[in-house]
């Protein structure tokens, strides 16, 4: 009895050394779990926000081509109603009788055509450097 009481410090010791240890290790895996909750918190959260971004390009995606499809199909119907009008007419006689009355008509029709695919061209550029 005599030999545990005088090992009782050194035990008191090693068990206090032990139980600092022991906090340690504890609150630093505890801290490091905090941490890592926060970081899952806030991956969540961005996770939510890109989901919301992709779904906003996607319908805005949507928009853009819906609005394309729509002047295609208008630019398509303008096409056919020019070409049915070359369709029902005979420009070459026309043009053989009367050169007067159809080539002025014709330079003008061309000259429109290319100052519209020259502004549609500025347009372009300028949207490129933007």
């Amino acid at each position: 009895m005599l030999g545990l009481i005088k090992a009782a410090p050194l035990i008191l010791v090693v068990a206090g050394g032990a139980y600092a240890y022991h906090t340690t290790t504890v609150s630093k895996a505890e801290a490091k779990i905090a941490r890592l909750e926060s970081n899952a918190v806030v991956l969540k959260e961005n996770a939510a926000k890109l989901d919301a971004a992709f779904e906003s390009e996607k319908a805005a995606r949507e928009r853009s081509v819906s609005a394309l499809t729509e002047k295609n199909t208008e630019m398509q119907a303008e096409m056919d109603d020019y070409l049915s009008i070359f369709k029902r007419h005979n420009l070459t006689k026309l043009a053989r009788v009367k050169p007067g009355l159809i080539e002025p008509r014709i330079n003008k029709g061309t000259k429109d055509v290319f100052d519209a695919i020259e502004q549609d061209s500025v347009e372009v550029e300028n949207a490129d450097s933007n």
